[in-house]
C-alpha cells in the first residue's frame, strides 16, 4: 500500500496531467459538450458551459477525495488531505499562469476554468487509481 501511495503522490505531481486525463475513466460531462458545442464561437455562452463544468467537477473531486480519504486511516488520511490542499493551491497557480498570455479577460477566465477542469479531471483519475489499489485481492 505504502508503495502505491508513493505512486500516486508522484502521479499527482510529475505524470503530465493530459495523459492521467486521457487513460482514465473520468471526463468531460455530456451537458458540458452539448453546453460548447451550442456556444459556437461566443466566448460569453463558452463561460457559463465551463463554469457549470468546472463546479459539477469541483464536487465530484471532494467527494471521490471524502470517499477515498474515509478508507484511510491516521498519518495517510492526514497526508492526502495535506496532498489535496497543496494540488489546489498548485492548480489555481498553474492554470491562472497558463492563462496569462491571454489578453482579453473573458478569454483569460475562459483558458484558466478550461485547465482547472482538466486538472480536476486528471485527479480523479489519479484517485480511481489509488482507489483500485486499495481494493481487497490487490
Amino acid at each position: 500500500m505504502k508503495h502505491h501511495f508513493i505512486f500516486f503522490a508522484a502521479a499527482m505531481f510529475f505524470v503530465p496531467l493530459a495523459s492521467i486525463a486521457a487513460t482514465g475513466s473520468h471526463d468531460f460531462s455530456n451537458g458540458f459538450k452539448t453546453c460548447l458545442a451550442a456556444a459556437n464561437t461566443s466566448e460569453k455562452s463558452k463561460s457559463a458551459c465551463l463554469s457549470d463544468e468546472l463546479n459539477l467537477q469541483s464536487k465530484a473531486v471532494v467527494a471521490l477525495h471524502q470517499s477515498i480519504s474515509q478508507s484511510l486511516a491516521g498519518a495517510k488520511k492526514q497526508q492526502l488531505a495535506d496532498d489535496f490542499v497543496e494540488w489546489k493551491k498548485t492548480i489555481l497557480l498553474d492554470c491562472s499562469i497558463q492563462a496569462d498570455n491571454k489578453t482579453v479577460p473573458i478569454e483569460r477566465e475562459n483558458t484558466r476554468k478550461y485547465c482547472l477542469i482538466e486538472r480536476t479531471i486528471g485527479r480523479m483519475d489519479a484517485y480511481e487509481l489509488l482507489r483500485q489499489d486499495q481494493s481487497p485481492g490487490r
